[in-house]
């Protein structure tokens, strides 16, 4: 492979950016080195005014492939990727079918083997009885457990998710949401739309009610997320678990959380989490129907404090990709969830051209952070040793959000329209270069991550 050296650039890392040439070979970084030195290379590309940062690190998406590839597939979700100056994901299981054993996760493993244009890691699902598989798995960052029904219908019972915390050998990855209070919460708020419950216990509205989005915010609440967050966070201080609490959203969860924080237990943040309030459902109707719901703007500001307070360890987008025809049903109808690859990178280097961010919270929220949590070897840093995943940055380059020109097969973003500034200009996956502005550029040569570094 081609000694390639990215030259007279700056590099960013957790404590900051500094003035740094870096040279790539064999997939690897040889070394970072001051400018002016002379280093043999086979390509020299001049990187004077723009940044180079460890490719970011996304450890909650969902490419729908199996099952649902018409909504995104593992070619268009890794390309959005690649756009969005992320080199490494991790796909979670709520496919159709779902990964719920060793041959469902070797069977996704054939199936996206050569077909992904950045880095990947695999989550295996849990549905209550599949603790020994789940403890069989190999090379796998987490097992998911769904506290309350999502896409895909994997929620499970809290008897169920106490034996999971006794028994199970790897880290856990929850979505905290309380089933029975969100229930509650439909009956309440929908039965102003003529909702009645029948002898099964199930839920049926009229056909004919309009309902108003915005509900979703009511129905799953901040206090059914914090009920659960609590609730996984006593299991986890009992059994004396690794726990990771996935898209946090309110003031009521982070409040619970910084009473476990003997527990070690973390959390992430996505980024309609730090960006859209509950008063976008007048703009945006289902298309920001998402769980956990959107919340209010004070909490987007406590967030946003979370992150500054190191409350919150990294920044995942949840990417859930679902077809404009799906999100323009009526409320009950429309699928829960936002694409958000394409545009991670622009919002955060947006915010720190405005001063909400420094670079080094970004290297630490979404490259060097996720690498540590998850033990990814070889991933999240620049220097020496490190796999060569980087993404050169243009601070002063503006970023125009347009449906047309996503990469996400779904081709929509509650976010077309906006202009943010600053945005990846490279991306290099192990030391290639796969997306040079605005197009793909170079193959699929994404691979599975080893975890355990």
């Amino acid at each position: 492979m081609a000694k390639i050296l990215l030259k007279n650039g700056q590099v960013g890392c957790a404590l900051g950016v500094y003035d740094a040439d870096v040279l790539i070979e064999d997939g690897k970084i040889v070394n970072t080195f001051d400018w002016g030195g002379k280093h043999e290379a086979d390509e020299t590309i001049d990187c004077k005014g723009k940044i180079i940062l460890p490719g970011l690190i996304d450890v909650h998406v969902h490419l729908r492939e199996p099952g649902q590839k018409y909504k995104e597939d593992w070619t268009t979700g890794t390309q959005a990727a690649v756009a969005g100056g992320v080199t490494t994901i991790c796909d979670m299981p709520n496919n159709v079918p779902p990964v719920l054993t060793c041959e469902d996760l070797e069977a996704k493993r054939k199936l996206v083997a050569g077909r992904a244009y950045c880095n990947y890691g695999l989550y295996m699902g849990f549905n209550g009885q599949n603790i020994s598989e789940i403890n069989k798995a190999q090379n796998i960052p987490a097992v998911k457990v769904y506290v309350a029904n999502s896409t895909g219908n994997m929620g499970v019972g809290p008897e169920t998710i106490r034996e999971l915390f006794k028994k199970c050998n790897k880290m856990i990855v929850a979505h905290a949401e309380d089933e029975q209070m969100i229930q509650q919460n439909a009956q309440g708020y929908l039965s102003e739309y003529g909702a009645t419950v029948g002898e099964d216990g199930k839920l049926s509205v009229p056909k004919e009610a309009k309902i108003e989005p915005s509900v979703h915010s009511k129905i799953r609440s901040a206090e059914c997320a914090a009920s659960a967050v609590k609730f996984l966070c006593e299991l986890a201080r009992e059994n004396g678990k690794k726990l990771h609490i996935a898209h946090v959203s309110s003031d009521q969860e982070l409040t619970v959380l910084l009473d476990y924080q003997d527990t070690g237990v973390t959390c992430e943040v996505a980024p309609h989490h730090l960006l859209l309030s509950d008063d976008d459902y007048a703009t945006f109707g289902n298309f920001i129907k998402v769980n956990p719901p959107v919340r209010s703007k004070t909490d987007l500001f406590t967030m946003w404090k979370a992150i500054k307070f190191g409350e919150v360890q990294i920044i995942a987008t949840d990417h859930a990709p679902h077809t404009l025809a799906e999100k323009e049903q009526g409320y009950m109808d429309a699928p829960s969830g936002i694409p958000e690859l394409d545009t991670l990178l622009p919002i955060l280097l947006n915010a720190v051209n405005d001063g909400g961010l420094e670079m080094k919270e970004v290297v630490k929220l979404c490259c060097e952070g996720p690498a540590k949590l998850f033990g990814m070897k070889g991933k999240g840093q620049v220097e020496a040793g490190f796999d060569a995943d980087l993404v050169v940055v243009d601070m002063e380059k503006m970023f125009e959000v347009k449906n047309e020109k996503l990469f996400t097969k779904c081709k929509w973003s509650p976010y077309a329209g906006s202009t943010f500034k600053g945005c990846p200009v490279m991306t290099f996956v192990g030391g290639e270069l796969v997306y040079k502005n605005g197009k793909i550029v170079g193959k699929k040569v994404g691979r599975e991550v080893e975890f355990g570094g």
